[in-house]
């Protein structure tokens, strides 16, 4: 299968470029579930980060459960779904065979943005799969990969209000923001001092408090806004930009096998394999525009 064929892949370039790959973990591999491997699971060298979690039988993934249509938990179900999550799948099938459910090998581990780093320096999580962007003071505490999606911050209003055309108008206004996310930390940044900014614990309460009239206008994510704009017609529409910004997957700091195995990952998956862009025709609803992938 192609997804079989990209594992060997990855590990014939990983070998070429030489990145000495350590396992994640000091525990001794389980022979028991490595036994029990179907016949297109890949065959890893015993050294890597992948061979560890293959052996272990489950790769942790962090995302949000409210994050649509980026990550989802269906709470009728416990299924997880969303742009995010689907590509987290490919990621298990690469170390675990694509001929079985991934979802069998992964953990998913709710997260939200406060929480997303504390997850990865608990060693609560393996990987952060959450439209994760870069800052400076991230950077000091964990690790990035390469970008896999590139998405951005609009400020969103409801459709009645004509006021805001730039950050100058959002002067006296109050703005709705989930607590540490980008567009936290950048509303400081852009917004006039006398903003009011209300911030609240997860994506669903803050847009709630947009459409209830606790706040005039939010600031969220790109795809987001949009997808909000798209289900509520009529009712709110996006605004202005605050950012471009790329998503990257975080990792524990001081593993850079671990960032480059997923560096060549994404690649294949970006440039090669066409994958995310399938993943974003089915959760976006089109193709990923030409600046989405850098």
């Amino acid at each position: 299968m192609r997804g079989f064929t990209r594992s060997f892949a990855l590990g014939l370039v990983l070998t070429f470029i030489g990145t000495a790959c350590t396992a994640v973990s000091t525990a001794s591999p389980s022979p028991t579930v490595a036994a029990s491997a179907t016949s297109d699971r890949p065959k890893l060298e015993l050294s890597t980060y992948q061979y560890a979690l293959q052996t272990k039988g489950k790769i942790r993934i962090g995302t949000q459960e409210d994050n649509t249509p980026f990550s989802v938990k269906n709470p009728a179900t416990g299924k997880w779904d969303g742009f995010d999550v689907a590509y987290g799948r490919e990621i298990a099938k690469s170390i675990f065979g694509s001929s079985d459910d991934p979802d069998k090998y992964i953990e998913y581990v709710p997260v939200t943005s406060a929480t997303r780093i504390p997850s990865l320096t608990d060693n609560k999580v393996d990987v952060i799969i959450k439209t994760f962007t870069i800052n400076d003071d991230r950077k000091k505490q964990i690790d990035f990969t390469d970008v896999y999606f590139k998405t951005g911050q609009r400020i969103l209003v409801k459709k009645d209000n004509t006021s805001i055309k730039e950050a100058a108008d959002l002067a006296g206004k109050t703005v709705g923001v989930t607590r540490g996310t980008i567009e936290d930390s950048d509303l400081a940044r852009i917004a006039p001092k006398d903003t009011s900014v209300r911030r609240f614990d997860d994506n669903n309460a803050t847009i709630d408090a947009l459409l209830s009239g606790q706040v005039q206008l939010i600031a969220t994510g790109s795809v987001v806004a949009a997808t909000l704009a798209q289900k509520n017609p009529g009712k709110v529409e996006k605004k202005f930009v605050i950012r471009d910004s790329p998503a990257h997957i975080g990792v524990r700091r001081g593993e850079p096998d671990v960032v480059a195995w997923l560096n060549v990952f994404i690649y294949y998956h970006r440039k090669a394999g066409g994958e995310l862009d399938a993943l974003a025709r089915k959760w976006f609803g089109e193709p990923l525009p030409v600046d989405a992938v850098l």
